[in-house]
């Protein structure tokens, strides 16, 4: 039941203007802060370099689970290089990850 809220909180927070995610402008910055390029981070992300050129430009939005790790990878750049503009998407991306179960990810399959 705390998922529900945890996401009614989320969609709360993103209506009031603090998505998980900065601007397109800072998504950049970050990347470039910590000089990696597109494909590196396309690829940790398990995604095309067109497809994250299009989340950083900010013309096309990640989805779950791919968002999270997306947000969560820009908190982490942010608490290294800092933040130029509004930080309200910190809170939110930081908790992006998720918690660790301590089950194996294979368990029942």
């Amino acid at each position: 039941m705390s998922e529900i809220f945890a996401a009614v909180d989320a969609l709360i927070a993103r209506a009031q203007g603090g998505g998980d995610l900065p601007d397109p402008v800072e998504r950049k910055r970050l990347r470039e802060a910590a000089d990696f390029t597109q494909e590196e981070v396309a690829a940790a992300l398990e995604v095309r370099r067109e497809t994250f050129a299009k989340w950083e430009a900010g013309t096309a939005q990640p989805r779950a689970p791919k968002r999270g790790a997306y947000a969560f990878l820009l908190a982490g750049l942010a608490d290294v290089h800092g933040t130029q503009g509004p930080d309200g998407w910190l809170t939110l991306a930081r908790r992006a990850r998720p918690v660790d179960t301590g089950t194996d990810a294979t368990e029942g399959k």
